[in-house]
């Protein structure tokens, strides 16, 4: 009896460790402008346009993972990008810099 129990325990057990698949990461075009950027954690605020069927237009904290491509922006650059959500989770990326209108 003894070892009926332990075999379901350890049954159990490794049927309870299994992580549930990673949720999909979900792609949404975003247009905006880069107000402020904070390096040490890689944060850039993006005051945006609405993005469709995902928010409307706000100023937000977005984390930009590529190092490369957050030492390219500048405060005050008009950008396209993607927004990147997972879960809860949310980054920028595949930044594209608009360029400057000369007057």
């Amino acid at each position: 009896m003894r070892y009926v129990i332990l075999v379901l325990a350890a049954v159990l057990a490794l049927g309870c460790s299994r992580k549930a698949p990673p949720e999909p990461i979900v792609e949404h075009a975003m247009v905006g402008e880069v107000m402020r950027l904070d390096p040490p954690n890689q944060l850039a605020t993006i005051r945006h346009e609405a993005i469709k069927d995902f928010m409307g237009a706000m100023t937000m904290d977005y984390t930009v993972r590529d190092k490369d491509e957050f030492d390219k922006l500048h405060v005050g650059d008009k950008l396209n990008a993607i927004v990147f959500a997972q879960g809860g989770e949310y980054w920028v990326g595949r930044i594209s810099i608009q360029p400057t209108k000369k007057p």
